[in-house]
Order: C-alpha cells, then structure tokens, then sequence
C-alpha cells in the first residue's frame, strides 16, 4: 500500500473496479435482452404455465 501512495495512486474501490473491468456489462446486456425480447417471455412463461395446470 506504501507504493501506491508514494507514486501517488490509490486504491480502487468495488464499484470502480467492476466499472474498469467490464462486471457490470453483463447485467446491462441482460435488461437489455429482457426488454427487446418481453412479448417472447411471456408468451413463453405463459404457455409454460398453462402446460403444466393441464
């Protein structure tokens, strides 16, 4: 930790590091895919329903 703060750099927390890496782009993707999609979902999660009250 001495190192870092003799160059003059901290720590990154949580939240940057996930941001730097890419973490959250996952979940970016994943409500993007949900909302393009919705119709197909339920469409889907309904007839799911409905063949397994038969």
């Amino acid at each position: 930790m001495k190192n870092l703060e003799n160059l003059g750099l901290v720590e990154l927390n949580a939240q940057e590091v996930l941001s730097i890496e890419g973490g959250d782009g996952w979940l970016k993707w994943f409500v993007e895919e949900v909302v393009d999609h919705w119709e197909e979902i339920k469409k889907g999660a309904r007839e799911g329903w409905n063949a397994g009250n038969r």
